[in-house]
This record gives C-alpha cells, sequence and structure tokens, in this order.
C-alpha cells in the first residue's frame, strides 16, 4: 500500500508513525479505516533498535512529479516533518527517468548531463522539502529481458546512499 492523495486512502500517517518507531507487528494488515493501535494483536510496545526504520526512501515518477496533486504533496510534507523530528535520514528515489528525458531514454549514462532531468530533481527537492542531493534518480527495469550494467549503477548509487544514511542514522544514535 502507497500514499494516495484523498485521507481515507492509502497509508494513514499515523500508522507511519508507528512504522517509523518500529511497533509494527509481523505481517499486519493495514486497515483503511483504522490505523495500527497500541491494542493491536502483535503491537510491540517496546519496539528494539533492530524493530525501527533507520532510513526512508521516498518513490516518485520522474513523468508525474509536475503533476503531484497538492494533497499528496501535503501528505509527504507531513511525514516528511515527522520524520525529521524523529532524526532519521530520508531520500527521494526518482523513477522513469528514462522515460521523461528522450537524451536519458537514449542513453542512460546521460542522466547527470540532462538538464531536464536536473530540473525534475530540483522540482522534486523544491515540492518535497529534502537537499538535492538526498534525490536520486534510477531507471527501471521495465521491458528488458537481460540486465544492464548502466541501470545497475544507478541503482546500485541508490543502493549505497540509503546504507550511507542509515549509517549515519546508527551514529548518531551511539553518540
Amino acid at each position: 500500500m502507497g500514499l494516495e492523495e484523498s485521507t481515507r486512502t492509502g497509508l494513514d500517517i499515523d500508522d507511519i508513525s508507528s512504522i517509523l518507531r518500529g511497533h509494527l507487528p509481523d505481517c499486519y494488515q493495514f486497515n483503511l479505516s483504522a490505523p495500527l493501535h497500541s491494542e493491536t494483536s502483535g503491537y510491540l510496545k517496546s519496539p528494539g533498535l533492530k524493530d525501527n526504520i533507520h532510513c526512508v526512501a521516498y518513490v516518485t515518477d520522474a513523468c508525474k512529479v509536475s503533476i503531484m496533486p497538492t494533497k499528496l504533496e501535503e501528505k509527504l510534507n507531513a511525514i516528511r516533518r515527522k520524520v525529521n523530528l524523529m532524526g532519521i535520514p530520508q531520500l527521494v528515489l526518482v523513477t522513469r527517468v528514462d522515460e521523461a528525458c528522450p537524451l536519458v531514454k537514449e542513453d542512460v549514462r546521460n542522466v547527470y548531463k540532462s538538464g531536464y532531468i536536473k530540473e525534475i530533481l530540483q522540482e522534486v527537492r523544491a515540492r518535497l522539502g529534502v537537499p538535492v542531493s538526498c534525490v536520486v534518480p534510477v531507471k527501471n527495469y521495465s521491458e528488458e529481458l537481460e540486465l544492464d550494467p548502466n541501470f545497475d549503477v544507478l541503482l546500485l548509487s541508490a543502493i549505497i546512499q540509503m546504507l550511507l544514511f542509515a549509517d549515519d542514522y546508527f551514529d548518531k544514535i551511539s553518540e
């Protein structure tokens, strides 16, 4: 389940707080009509470090950034503020960059040369309030039957960034 623009659809912001704090039981089935609460079966009242979230990654479509509904943008900003208060690092993966830009579709290695992709990354930064250094472009595998090292470099870069952010989080909490 992802985020939706209307209030009674998609993941509830209160559920997100419970997820971040590690209260979510294994195999929990989200309920659109009621967020997770302390009386839920399996609710972790005293979650350990292993249960907490150490890095938040938002995923958005490069082709839809400019048409993101205002309500969804507001929901994402509310979540980002909660995550910031908890000191959890966050980044945004911008997918389908090849579909958004013909230069990148021609050769995915052009992703950081494309002025249009740079504009999209800046728009994501402005709309979601994260530094542009935390906005990472990736190319989805969609129709390809074989792996492509050029796609993999972008995906690996995103994973490395997430791991570094999580590592920084551990450094901060251990101080």
